[in-house]
């Protein structure tokens, strides 16, 4: 009999110590488990946490305020917005499309982070855990399409609301398949929650997610800049990328001395050594970079050989941050 209570409380105290566990979600302590993802959060951000919780229990959170590409996945899918994180020190961490401490909430200690799901590259700044996490980073289109993946394995029914969010998310981070970080891991997956959801038409749902993110009439210079935007630290320099993709690029492209004011502003008020911003067009696959000082023209010239327009570099076949911007002017800051 003793030896059967000890060998009960010996299996207690190694459940309670284990790892958090990817691949075995009973044996978790979801207890204050809260899953969210980066600052100025995308569509992918907001869904994967939204479908992490279900897959593995706690609750999403998002950083910041979300877009109006998210506000429209939500509300079409029918499914609430995750709360918005507030200083949370005593919880434990899912984090789902980063790895970046550049890009965590101030409120968050590393060492609570229990676990990555990411498609993004381990950078020099990656965040700094102090025990051993779950970890699962795939070169897939979008941390969306792993956890569809993590659910299928598992056997866990993504409802049909969590299917269309999900689905959101894939489209979102492939620019509906048009981007180059498309894998047919993202097209698979893309197929799969569409019939969950209910969704007939891949492509229609993702043209109307794309005029939902262009719609930005209303919207300032200043959050426009940051609607869609990292920090990220290259050769020890500070840098700033932001993004706006758009299906409608001449709105944005007109509003440039708008944009150059409040890049200044930013630049200054974050501490930056370098911002850049552009403007994706999803329509034509090509990217308007912008910058606002010699100092960040030296880089772009570096990093890119395109067509300078009055300080708009337009850069051909030029759609992802990720793969092609970012990776430029890592190279191009790292050689100055």
């Amino acid at each position: 009999m003793k030896r059967r209570y000890l060998a009960v409380l010996l299996s207690i105290i190694s459940a309670s110590s284990m790892a958090f566990d990817l691949t075995t979600p009973q044996v978790n302590n979801t207890d204050n488990l809260v899953w969210t993802g980066h600052l100025s959060p995308d569509t992918d951000t907001v869904t994967s946490a939204i479908a992490a919780a279900h897959i593995y229990g706690g609750t999403a959170a998002i950083p910041e305020d979300i877009n109006p590409e998210s506000h429209f996945v939500l509300e079409h899918c029918q499914t609430t917005a995750p709360k918005l994180l507030k200083d949370v020190s005593a919880q434990q961490f899912g984090l789902v499309d980063f790895n970046q401490q550049t890009q965590l909430h101030s409120s968050i200690d590393a060492k609570n982070i229990v676990a990555i799901v990411d498609h993004h590259a381990i950078g020099g700044n990656s965040v700094n855990m102090t025990q051993v996490a779950a970890v699962d980073i795939r070169p897939w289109g979008s941390a969306a399409t792993i956890l569809a993946n993590h659910a299928e394995t598992l056997g866990i029914d993504l409802p049909a609301n969590i299917a269309c969010t999900t689905l959101g998310g894939i489209l979102s981070d492939t620019m509906v398949f048009r981007s180059p970080t498309t894998t047919q891991y993202d097209r698979s997956y893309a197929e799969k929650l569409a019939k969950l959801a209910g969704i007939k038409d891949i492509n229609a749902f993702g043209e109307k997610m794309l005029k939902a993110k262009s719609d930005l009439s209303h919207v300032s210079a200043a959050d426009i800049l940051t609607l869609d935007y990292k920090n990220f630290a290259y050769g020890g320099k500070k840098v700033g990328i932001g993004v706006a993709e758009t299906i409608t690029a001449q709105q944005l492209l007109d509003r440039k001395s708008e944009f150059i004011a409040a890049m200044k502003a930013y630049k200054k008020e974050a501490g930056l050594d370098h911002l850049f911003f552009s403007v994706i067009d999803t329509k034509h696959k090509r990217a308007n970079l912008l910058w606002i000082d010699s100092a960040d023209q030296k880089i772009a010239s570096a990093a890119f050989k395109g067509q300078s327009q009055e300080k708009w570099l337009i850069l051909e076949g030029v759609t992802s941050r990720k793969r092609q911007i970012g990776p430029a002017i890592q190279k191009a800051v790292e050689a100055n």
